[in-house]
């Protein structure tokens, strides 16, 4: 075990660009320490341009699912069960169909499909002006199993969440509760599949923990600045960033694609 665990670490600290893969893993969990989401949706396009996404999805989730713990504790008390029970049945059955997606292996099909995504994302966020409030319960069950499927895929979950609860109208401490207990629920069924389909490697476990002890420090500072932050006008110039980015990762897979056939 203690060969193995050397063995992770090694792999981790010779990756070309690892001091970037801790900056880019610290500053998203910062992010979703002040807003109480985002980790997956900034860390995985901008890991993915040093490592495959099969390993940068595990990593982001891993830590992330870790760093809900304290938060989960404390706001237990505003977490909504029903909301909760009913998404997490729901990405018990998506989280299958993206692991299958995760372990693909199109690698550069993967990153332009996660640059789709995020255009259609960003863009549905910019020009919404007022969003419409869900009241059947039933949008529990095809948010939850779309968080399943982008969760293990692309570790969107927490993404697909946010919408789920902004549209239900929760306030800041229902959401982060709720939420938190979804990341820790779905941070335990995802890891299983992933394992199940061979997909984690040395170099992920050396990824977690070299990086926790970081994470924590980044999480910490998340807090810190919950109450600094215009989340409003944050979340705008995030969302514009993203969409850039993911004209980047398509450009990125049309380049890829042209190489691999000349």
């Amino acid at each position: 075990m203690t060969g193995y665990i050397g063995e992770a670490v090694s792999q981790a600290l010779a990756t070309d660009g690892f001091i970037w893969v801790c900056a880019i893993v610290s500053a998203a969990l910062v992010l979703r320490a002040a807003i109480g989401f985002g980790d997956g949706l900034i860390a995985v396009p901008l890991l993915s341009l040093i490592v495959d996404v099969s390993e940068a999805v595990p990593t982001i989730l891993f830590l992330s699912t870790t760093m809900s713990l304290y938060p989960l504790w404390k706001d237990r008390s505003h977490i909504q069960l029903g909301s909760l029970g009913r998404t997490s049945i729901a990405a018990f059955v998506g989280i299958p169909l993206g692991v299958v997606l995760l372990g693909w292996g199109n690698d550069s099909l993967m990153k332009g499909a996660l640059g789709a995504l995020l255009i259609a994302l960003a863009w549905w966020q910019l020009r919404t002006p007022a969003q419409t409030r869900l009241e059947w319960s039933g949008w529990s069950y095809i948010f939850g199993t779309a968080a399943g499927v982008l969760g293990s895929a692309y570790a969107l979950r927490g993404t697909v969440f946010s919408v789920y609860g902004a549209l239900r109208g929760w306030g800041p401490k229902k959401f982060k509760g709720t939420i938190n207990a979804f990341y820790v629920v779905s941070g335990i069924l995802i890891p299983i599949t992933y394992f199940g389909a061979g997909l984690i490697t040395p170099r992920i476990v050396g990824f977690y923990l070299v990086i926790l002890p970081l994470a924590v420090l980044a999480t910490m500072l998340g807090y810190r600045v919950t109450d600094r932050v215009d989340a409003t006008v944050f979340k705008r110039w995030l969302w514009m960033l993203l969409f850039g980015l993911g004209f980047v990762l398509i450009v990125r897979m049309f380049l890829a694609s042209t190489a691999a056939t000349a």
